[in-house]
């Protein structure tokens, strides 16, 4: 650990006690969670948790990407806010930090409607970043919650329909030609309400082939047709007929030339596009003062086509129905005098995919090389308690049954066939202890077993490489027992400070390696990895230094090591997780006042970690600072806001994006030099 990483944490802790004898005390209403799939309040959940409401979000930043709103939350590692062809990629408490591109290992939700296929796989790229008004992270194991997710949930939701006739609109310009372009309306309130989203981002980018082109819509219905029932349902568009990948390069080519493409990128064209609709709806009611049920319904119809920089198998097809089902009946009880909440539920996820391969032939389709359908059904019953052993103590305990089958249809059988199936039978338990002493604190403790299975694209088959048609006999799910201790202070409108120790034992973590055949193409296949330990320390702290002057501070500090993991490229065992930084500490400074002026500076530490098992691949530590400054105007009843802001403000090199093990040391996707954004806003 270097100076700077030693010294910020310390830092924070000054400027804390300081402010809790300055700063004035404000009274705040209790925080909600609902990341448990039931209500609690922050103070009884017995576990690390994150909030980010959504004013924090759209003011005093230019934000493309879901890694640039989350990059302070501690225990959580994003990468790739520039490469939209890949997606962002989260590493929370090191699960899904060798994920190929996308989300794994961690359980997303818009509004309850899980973006997580019940493979264990995420995409975030039609979220709507100007219409999220709350998002909530919860730290740790999340299987007896949400089944396939070993790392934690991201909860989002989005912006209800206003009371009366309400427009908005925004309008971003960037560097590297970003033009981004929002705008939402809203009508009605009590009992009905509607809000219509749309949106259109344009970048050239800041590398070679990388420009992107998308499109969104969202609608939006809230409806109160009877005082004890609530539906909630919402349609959504989003489409990406260019999204261009420039692929990663080795050290060499990052320090020379940074902004070129990798040439394997550029000779096949790589890149993708998509469209996606979606649709959901939520039925709440209360049956009585003690019961409630609610019901939850969703349909993704994704149209995918994606180029590959290699040659064999290089153009990849496929259109995607994801559906679902959830069904939840909550009960509050006070046998004893004791208060007791009993929450029991079950989901069925289908996603129904029919997937194909081309050769790639320098960007145009070749000869087809597979042809099958891909078929996974998730099946789970789950319940919960939450019950007051005596003042001051809770207890939470969770268990959950999942039944994963995948089942793969061969219809191109020139080539034999590939057609077979896969079943995996999980049980996911979890509890949890929160005391409070007082008003103010909570100290907690949990342990929990988590799961993550394969994804379709992980069981792709070495053996068969150039098609990927079948399964990896080799490969099967991975599982984590996760240990947490910690507590959390709460001084309202002063300080707000958590912290949290935790040990995983991952068995059988799932790692990526290329073959020699695509060596440098970016394709990656999977093995299981032994076992690895994972023990980690995490900080967070919000103080309002003055009524206009708040301090956000987080540091993570992680020791994840490869117990046992020995493959046919070597003995890893004793090596340090590759993707994951042992130190990530962060600081953000906000200031406002009541004429509609703002500032915000932030910087985030980023320390050394290795891209590849073996450990001899390193990544260099980093310092990103952040300043944006605002002002709000009123122009005949309507609010003018204008942002602008310097994003790298040292103009440090470093990679927005590091490719795990990849063939020939081309690690490396070179993150934007200073650059800066304006926004104009209406309300």
């Amino acid at each position: 650990m270097n100076f700077a990483e030693r010294a910020l944490p310390v830092l924070c802790l000054l400027l804390a006690s300081a402010s809790i004898a300055q700063a004035p005390p404000v009274e705040l209403e209790p925080i909600e969670i609902e990341a448990t799939r039931s209500r609690l309040e922050l103070a009884d959940v017995p576990a690390a948790v994150t909030v980010i409401d959504g004013e924090t979000l759209r003011h005093g930043r230019g934000a493309a990407s879901l890694a640039e709103v989350l990059d302070q939350v501690p225990g959580l590692f994003i990468q790739n806010a520039g490469n939209f062809a890949q997606d962002a990629r989260i590493a929370l408490r090191g699960f899904g930090a060798q994920a190929a591109f996308g989300i794994r290992g961690v359980a997303i939700l818009v509004d309850g409607i899980p973006q997580t296929l019940p493979d264990g796989q995420a995409q975030v790229d039609a979220i709507d970043l100007n219409e999220i008004e709350r998002i909530e992270i919860l730290r740790g194991p999340a299987s007896a919650l949400y089944g396939n997710a070993a790392g934690g949930v991201i909860l989002i939701t989005t912006r209800g329909a206003a009371e009366g006739p309400r427009f908005s609109a925004r309008q971003t310009v960037a560097s590297f030609g970003r033009r981004d372009s929002r705008a939402s309306a809203a009508a009605g309130g009590d009992p009905l309400g509607l809000r219509l989203s749309l949106g259109r981002f344009e970048q050239d980018g800041y590398r070679d082939h990388s420009r992107v082109e998308q499109k969104r819509a969202n609608l939006r219905l809230d409806w109160l047709p009877q005082p004890a029932t609530r539906i909630d349902a919402s349609l959504g568009w989003f489409d990406a007929p260019e999204e261009q990948d420039p692929g990663a390069l080795n050290a060499a080519d990052t320090a020379a030339t940074p902004r070129a493409a990798n040439p394997g990128n550029l000779r096949f064209d790589a890149g993708e596009a998509l469209e996606q609709w979606r649709f959901g709806a939520r039925v709440e009611h209360r049956l009585n003062e003690q019961h409630r049920l609610r019901l939850t319904g969703f349909r993704f119809d994704r149209d995918f086509s994606n180029l590959l920089p290699f040659r064999n198998g290089g153009q990849v097809g496929f259109d995607r129905r994801y559906t679902g089902l959830d069904l939840t009946h909550e009960a509050d009880f006070k046998p004893a005098e004791r208060p007791l909440r009993w929450v029991w539920g079950a989901d069925w996820r289908l996603q129904d995919d029919e997937r194909a391969r081309y050769d790639n032939l320098d960007g145009l389709r070749g000869d087809r090389v597979l042809q099958q359908r891909e078929r996974v059904e998730a099946r789970a019953v789950w319940a919960q308690a939450h019950v007051e052993l005596a003042p001051g103590w809770a207890l939470s305990a969770g268990l959950r049954h999942d039944r994963i089958g995948l089942e793969v249809t061969d219809r191109l059988l020139a080539d034999g066939d590939d057609s077979g199936g896969r079943e995996w039978n999980e049980l996911s338990p979890w509890i949890g202890l929160a005391w409070r002493p007082d008003a103010s604190w909570t100290v907690f403790a949990n342990f929990g077993h988590a799961f993550q299975t394969p994804t379709t694209t992980e069981l792709a088959n070495p053996e068969n490489p150039a098609a990927g048609g079948g399964f990896n006999p080799g490969l099967g799910p991975e599982t984590a027992d996760n240990l947490e201790l910690g507590f959390r202070y709460n001084a309202p409108g002063r300080l707000r400070f958590e912290a949290s120790a935790f040990r995983i034992v991952v068995d059988d973590a799932i790692a990526s390696f290329e073959v020699p055949e695509f060596s440098g193409s970016g394709r990656d296949f999977f093995t299981n990895a032994g076992r690895s330990t994972r023990l980690g320390l995490e900080l967070a702290a919000e103080w309002r230094l003055a009524a206009n002057l708040s301090l956000n501070a987080a540091w993570t500090g992680s020791d994840f090591e490869f117990d046992r993991f020995e493959t046919a490229d070597g003995d890893f065992s004793g090596k340090r997780l590759p993707g994951v930084p042992r130190h990530r500490s962060s600081l953000g400074l906000a200031w406002g006042d009541v004429r509609g002026r703002s500032a915000r500076l932030e910087a985030n530490r980023v320390g050394g970690f290795f891209a590849d098992n073996a450990n001899t691949a390193r990544v260099e530590s980093r310092t990103e600072l952040r300043l944006a400054a605002g002002r709000a105007f009123r122009l005949r009843g309507a609010r003018l806001r204008l942002d602008a802001g310097i994003e790298n403000l040292l103009d440090q090199r470093y990679s927005d994006n590091v490719r795990i093990n990849a063939f020939g040391g081309r690690h490396f996707e070179p993150a934007p030099d200073r650059n800066f954004w304006l926004a104009l806003s209406v309300d």
